[in-house]
């Protein structure tokens, strides 16, 4: 199927735009934000997602690789289909969206249009649980990633020795495990203050 598409922009709306490609007008859907960069007349390359269904077939654009990954991300999440994660990619840059599911910041999350609380969520614990495939997506702060990757096996860990929430909390800041190697490094340190 088409990897991407090259050619000049006929016209747009805010939810798709008509790409000229020799003659050929393809209809690209998009999100508000590739909608707001691109300018009618121009020449751009979309990298293609290729929606196949029995009823449908789609082709969603986006200006950069990374996007169309994290909307790949986004569509593998219970529960979210090509609307809300277009939704979620109209709200939210991919740098935005990264700090949002670093930080666990549902309430920000939530301000995508049909986007209740239980979604949101799913859409960081699932999007979490991909972090290293995510981190592959960012040039920008992936050390940040790699600390809230230790953070969640240091937890698991502990939680598994039979250690409550508010025991690891009083044993290790967060400051603290984003300053670790590796959770080899983090579980060491934390044993050493249970001995004393």
């Amino acid at each position: 199927m088409f990897e991407y598409l090259k050619g000049k922009v006929e016209y747009k709306k805010p939810d798709y735009l008509a790409l000229d490609i020799n003659g050929v007008g393809y209809k690209v859907n998009i999100s508000l934000r590739v909608y707001d960069k691109i300018k009618t007349g121009e020449s751009v390359r979309l990298y293609i997602f290729n929606y196949i269904k029995e009823d449908a077939f789609k082709l969603i654009g986006f200006l950069e690789e990374r996007e169309r990954n994290l909307f790949e991300m986004l569509l593998g999440v219970k529960g979210v289909g090509v609307s809300l994660a277009l939704s979620i990619m109209s709200t939210f840059d991919v740098e935005q969206l990264r700090k949002i599911v670093a930080e666990n910041d549902y309430a920000t999350l939530k301000r995508v249009p049909k986007l209740g609380e239980k979604k949101a969520q799913q859409v960081i614990l699932d999007l979490k649980g991909k972090l290293k495939a995510i981190g592959n997506l960012f040039t920008q702060d992936e050390n940040l990633f790699e600390s809230f990757a230790i953070e969640d096996e240091l937890y698991e860990a502990l939680e598994a020795l039979g250690y409550s929430q508010k025991e690891i909390n009083s044993l290790v800041s967060k400051e603290e495990i984003r300053g670790f190697a590796s959770i080899e490094e983090a579980i060491k340190c934390v044993l050493k203050k249970v001995k004393y």
